[in-house]
C-alpha cells in the first residue's frame, strides 16, 4: 500500500506540473488566426505590444504564420515566421526571448526592431507586399500563398 501511495503521489505531482506547464505555454504564445475576406488577410494591430503575436493563416491545409510585434520605437512590425537561411528545416521558426527572436534551428538572435527590415541571413522573411494603416495590416492571400511552400514542412508554434 505504501508503494501505491508513493506512486500515486508522484503521478499526481506530474499531472499537476504538466497542467501548469500547458497553461504557461498557452499564456506565453499569443496566437491568433485570421480568415481571408475577399482575398485579403486583415490583421488588427490595435492591441499589438512588444510581446510577439503569432498570426496564423490556413492556406489550403498549410499554416502560414506571421510574426507581428510593436518595436521599441512604437512601430508595428510584421514578417513571416520562418527563417530565410534555415528554411526548409522544420525548425526554421522564431520564438521570443525578451526583445529578441531566436531561430529554433540555429539559435541566432534577432532584435524585434529588425523584423520586416532585414532581408539577408538568419532572420524572418520580410512581408514585402502589405498595406499598413494606423490600426491594421492588409496582405492579399495571393501574396501570402506565394510562400506556402516554405511552411509545408514547418513545425512552428501553432498552439
Amino acid at each position: 500500500m505504501k508503494k501505491f501511495l508513493s506512486i500515486l503521489a508522484i503521478f499526481s505531482i506530474f499531472i499537476l506540473y504538466g497542467c501548469d506547464k500547458q497553461e504557461e505555454v498557452e499564456k506565453k504564445n499569443n496566437i491568433i488566426t485570421v480568415n481571408p475576406v475577399d482575398g485579403k488577410l486583415v490583421i488588427d494591430t490595435t492591441n499589438i505590444t512588444s510581446d510577439v503575436t503569432f498570426v496564423n493563416y490556413d492556406s489550403n491545409g498549410v499554416i502560414i504564420q506571421f510574426i507581428v510585434v510593436r518595436g521599441t520605437d512604437g512601430e508595428v512590425r510584421i514578417a513571416f515566421n520562418t527563417c530565410q537561411a534555415c528554411n526548409p528545416s522544420p525548425r526554421a521558426y522564431f520564438v521570443q526571448e525578451e526583445e529578441y527572436l531566436k531561430c529554433e534551428n540555429c539559435a541566432s538572435l534577432f532584435h524585434i526592431d529588425k523584423i520586416g527590415v532585414e532581408k539577408d541571413g538568419c532572420n524572418p522573411i520580410v512581408v514585402e507586399e502589405k498595406k499598413v494603416s494606423e490600426n491594421e495590416i492588409i496582405i492579399t492571400t495571393d501574396y501570402a500563398d506565394t510562400l506556402r511552400d516554405k511552411f509545408v514542412n514547418w513545425n512552428g508554434i501553432t498552439e
